[in-house]
């Protein structure tokens, strides 16, 4: 089951001031230029994550289900105009938050990151078209797997509070082959040494 943040703010006002703090400085930090609305959606969208204990949907086990991204395309193409707009929005917004929070959590299923990148730019695309659609979708569309990635950082960094959390960030490193992983990895005085074949995915 994904992990979130181990010391949550106190407050949504803290909260709210505690991410979009922690978001300006990684993007800053790696010179990623990012529009005010889209920006704060994205605060508002981990905002909402710690507000709700149902943001995804989980089996009677309290684990992700499998399908939820079925559920929701379900929804999108069974329902009126209006519940389409809603099961996009939250279509996007899993995709986002599995990716980026919580993608310790794709090792457990049966499609891989691709799918929810996939899933989740198109959803956000969708809701950009059209005489009634908001522009700001379209860059959270098309920049889908640098944002994610961006949250990605910003849970790793708040993450890494034992041996435990530095092994599976190396773990993942081995996995993914990432960078932004290895430069983290050697801030916290780990080395890494690139093996000959390794395992990437693209």
């Amino acid at each position: 089951m994904p992990t979130a943040l181990k010391s949550k703010p106190d407050g949504m006002a803290d909260a709210r001031q505690f991410f979009a703090q922690e978001l300006k400085s990684v993007m800053e930090k790696r010179q990623i230029p990012i529009k005010p609305d889209a920006f704060e959606y994205l605060v508002d969208l981990m905002i909402r994550f710690l507000e709700s204990d149902v943001f995804f949907a989980k089996n009677s086990e309290g684990k992700f289900t499998n399908n939820v991204l079925a559920e929701i395309f379900s929804q999108y193409v069974q329902g009126p105009p209006e519940v389409k707009k809603v099961a996009l929005r939250r279509l996007g917004d899993v995709c986002m938050m599995v990716t980026g929070f919580f993608s310790d959590s794709l090792k457990r299923k049966l499609v891989d990151v691709d799918y929810y990148f996939g899933m989740g730019g198109a959803a956000y695309w969708q809701l950009s078209c059209g005489s009634l659609g908001v522009p700001m979708y379209k860059e959270l569309s098309v920049r889908f797997k640098t944002f994610a990635d961006v949250l990605g950082e910003m849970s790793e960094r708040n993450n890494l509070q034992s041996n435990t959390d530095l092994l599976r960030l190396y773990e993942r490193w081995i996995y993914t082959g990432s960078h932004r992983l290895r430069d983290l990895l050697a801030e916290h005085g780990i080395p890494v040494v690139v093996p000959i074949e390794l395992k990437t995915r693209h």
